[in-house]
């Protein structure tokens, strides 16, 4: 599951409205905005044009199922 709050964190701390982070990453502000909030996941093409746009790695925006919740 990707981890919208530190997405908005990243986003937040660069400085950048939804409009303009949506824009370089490529994007609508619309689906950021889903995103940020958890109520959208994004594809995994989108994920990757996430983290390196921000220069993190894939694992930095994801939650990590916990190992004893998966049966």
């Amino acid at each position: 599951m990707v981890n919208g709050a530190k997405i908005r964190s990243l986003r937040e701390e660069n400085k950048l409205t939804v409009e303009k982070a949506a824009t370089e990453v490529g994007i609508t502000h619309a689906m950021l905005v889903f995103v940020e909030r958890g109520q959208r996941q994004p594809s995994v093409d989108t994920l990757v044009r996430i983290a390196d746009y921000f220069g993190v790695k894939i694992d930095d925006l994801i939650i990590r199922a916990n190992p004893s919740d998966i049966a």
